[in-house]
């Protein structure tokens, strides 16, 4: 879908001709709510179902593209769904965060939900630090799935890792791949806001040598999101998307690919899809991780 929405906003901007919606994911919303903020496109560019601009609606899309009143009641948000909110602010990233935490509590009823929590809550960090411009986030429960979207319109991943002169990366998907492995952050200076920081008891120091970390008992933000995002989505049986510049690549355990397309998108586009029935295969997978631990200690 992400393909194809990038394909429609280009050619809306182009032809000045409306976007037809007769469905929408959350890469679709938060994709347009970006692109139309960044261009100022006014809301004729939109043509929807009544069904689609009702959901629209609901989940606050006028309100914060074109900061129209909203007249649908939200009784689902924070069980079903994660209003669209652009993320221009701490507070508004804390309110993102916190209203998906709710969701993940009621989907999962009872289950630890903090890997997850962990994890998008990262990403929501990125997205706000990295952004530099317009960020949206948006998420929809359809059970026993989850689904979430990010985006921004900000410098994108190739801009970022060359104003931060690392080497290899020649293209848009060399980017998103260097991004996603362990380890791997463009943060190093010192005076940056979010320079790498953890917990001031941490004993394990995930990045390079030449990465700057410092020890803080407040900002806990790692820069490690899409790595372990990642890793989230292989163990549960995921799909996960990205798109930034004109890379695409999709990331599953079937059929995984890669792509770079004729359009661009500048900034970065995220979509997730979990399974929560399988988050047991998290647990799983730590408890072999204890084991092997073990293992290598008793084996020196």
């Amino acid at each position: 879908m992400i393909r194809q929405t990038l394909n429609l906003l280009n050619k809306a901007l182009k032809t000045n001709q409306p976007i037809y919606l007769s469905f929408v994911d959350p890469d679709d919303i938060v994709m347009l709510a970006a692109f139309i903020k960044k261009h100022q496109l006014p809301k004729e560019i939109i043509s929807a179902k009544e069904k689609v601009e009702s959901y629209l609606d609901t989940i606050r899309f006028y309100k914060n593209v074109w900061n129209e009143e909203s007249y649908n009641h939200q009784q689902n948000s924070g069980r079903l769904y994660c209003p669209l909110i652009e993320l221009d602010s701490p507070i508004k990233t804390d309110t993102a965060t916190t209203t998906i935490n709710e969701i993940l509590d009621n989907l999962c009823g009872g289950e630890d939900i903090n890997p997850i929590i962990e994890v998008i809550g990262e990403l929501i960090d990125n997205v706000w630090s990295h952004g530099k411009s317009l960020g949206y986030i948006v998420a929809q429960v359809h059970r026993p799935h989850i689904m979430f979207a990010v985006a921004d319109t900000g410098m994108g991943f190739k801009k970022v890792l060359d104003d931060a002169n690392v080497e290899g990366i020649n293209n848009d998907l060399d980017a998103i791949n260097w991004c996603i492995k362990e380890g791997h952050t463009s943060k190093g200076k010192d005076d940056d806001e979010w320079v790498q920081r953890l917990p001031f008891d941490s004993l394990d120091n995930p990045y390079p040598d030449n990465v700057i970390v410092k020890a803080d008992e407040d900002n806990h933000h790692e820069g490690l999101g899409l790595f372990k995002l990642v890793d989230l989505v292989q163990k549960t049986d995921g799909n996960l998307s990205i798109l930034s510049g004109n890379g695409l690549k999709l990331i599953s355990n079937i059929n995984p690919f890669e792509s770079e397309l004729e359009e661009n998108w500048q900034g970065v586009v995220i979509y997730c899809k979990l399974n929560m029935n399988n988050l047991h295969k998290l647990k799983n997978n730590a408890d072999q991780s204890d084991i092997d631990a073990i293992i290598k200690e008793l084996l020196g």
